[in-house]
């Protein structure tokens, strides 16, 4: 992709251009002062940021590393990343989110990483990707550009990933909860009141780590981190110790305490079917006395919509849920799904704004009850966390 074709390059002030379109010059110049070697590239549908902040946390532990910021666009964040390479810093991790077709190829003009992680390929940002398999496509760009030399760290737990490893002629390294097919693996995955404990295998070791993470999906990020561990010849006392210091991200399934007696999971960064998934199986997981989930809507899937948010519907009826309250918009088809399936009514409110959501929880919320909050960022329902919880409230 030509960056003046990009859609967010009509959003930027022509004042502004001729300074970034330097700063990409600069950036791709830098990079190329160091080896291959040095770079990471992350790509996937969910788990990037988190699977960033493990690599970081573990590589810290043996080298001066750097990592993207968040809450930047890619196409800005890449290059200012590499804009603040100095000659102390020996590794890069570089999260490469993809929104529209030829993004990756954009990245890759200015850094062309020897290793490679996938978290997970499903349904995100379809409505400018496309079909599953378009997203798969433009994603795999990045382990086809491996050197012989490399290394694709893929994760055998998610079927689209794990066939990526014909794609490349680095060598490939999976993660995972399979003991049989990956190199490296979690067992005995437990979660508790704000962690996951597991443990780490790898061939005749292995190691306990306590994340002070919740969710089973953050352990697949941890063996990610792990791997790459590994490929720099570190320990697993030295990835565990990494694995343990790393913080719940912001508003990524975070437990936070209510105000009276309840316990509220903060996963409002964003929302996608699989993140979704991930979530309702841990408030399904956790103990209390009722679950109560608040969910808007997925936003960029396109001509997918529909059908997404109802396979959402058809999850959520297999789940341990006492109420649900449903925001405005295509949530909608998750409702129509439910009540087709037989979900009882009265258990369910739907086309709910922000402050009726709020005003509705704290009338029916009580001592020992949990509760979900998650949407795509855009329909901001970390504005119904702030109000529902102490912490979010100072």
């Amino acid at each position: 992709m030509e960056i003046g074709k990009h859609p967010i390059w009509g959003k930027v002030s022509s004042l502004k251009k001729p300074a970034h379109f330097l700063r990409f010059f600069l950036a791709r110049k830098i990079a190329g002062l160091y080896p291959r070697s040095s770079f990471i590239g992350i790509t996937g549908s969910v788990g990037k940021t988190t699977t960033k902040e493990a690599c970081l946390a573990v590589l810290s532990q043996k080298y001066p590393t750097l990592a993207t910021y968040e809450n930047i666009d890619p196409i800005f964040n890449i290059p200012s990343t590499l804009l603040k390479l100095r000659p102390k810093i020996k590794k890069v991790i570089l999260e490469m989110g993809i929104e529209y077709p030829g993004e990756m190829d954009f990245y890759l003009s200015l850094v062309k990483p020897a290793t490679a992680i996938v978290t997970r390929l499903s349904f995100a940002h379809s409505e400018f990707l496309g079909s599953l398999e378009e997203i798969i496509k433009e994603k795999s760009t990045l382990v086809r550009q491996l050197p012989k030399n490399g290394f694709a760290i893929l994760n055998w737990d998610d079927l689209h990933t794990r066939k990526l490893a014909g794609e490349t002629e680095a060598q490939v390294i999976f993660y995972g909860t399979n003991s049989k097919h990956c190199h490296l693996w979690a067992s005995n995955i437990q979660l508790g009141q704000g962690f996951t404990s597991f443990e780490l295998n790898y061939g005749v070791e292995r190691v306990q780590v306590d994340l002070k993470l919740l969710g089973e999906h953050f352990v697949l990020a941890a063996l990610a981190a792990a791997a790459l561990g590994l490929t720099c010849d570190m320990s697993l006392t030295a990835i565990k110790k990494g694995l343990e210091k790393m913080e719940t991200p912001s508003h990524r399934l975070q437990l936070v305490e209510g105000m009276d007696g309840w316990s509220v999971l903060d996963d409002t960064y964003n929302s996608s079917p699989a993140a979704l998934n991930e979530a309702l199986h841990v408030l399904s997981e956790l103990p209390a006395r009722r679950r109560i989930a608040i969910l808007g809507e997925m936003k960029e899937l396109g001509i997918y919509s529909e059908r997404l948010h109802r396979m959402i519907a058809q999850e959520i009826y297999k789940q341990k849920i006492d109420l649900l309250l449903l925001g405005t918009g295509e949530t909608k088809f998750i409702s129509d799904e439910l009540l087709k399936l037989g979900f009882p009514a009265e258990r369910m409110e739907v086309n709910l704004s922000n402050s009726q959501m709020v005003s509705k929880v704290l009338h029916i919320l009580g001592k020992g009850d949990l509760i979900l909050v998650k949407g795509s960022r855009a329909v901001k329902l970390d504005e119904v966390v702030a109000r529902i919880s102490k912490e979010k409230r100072r």
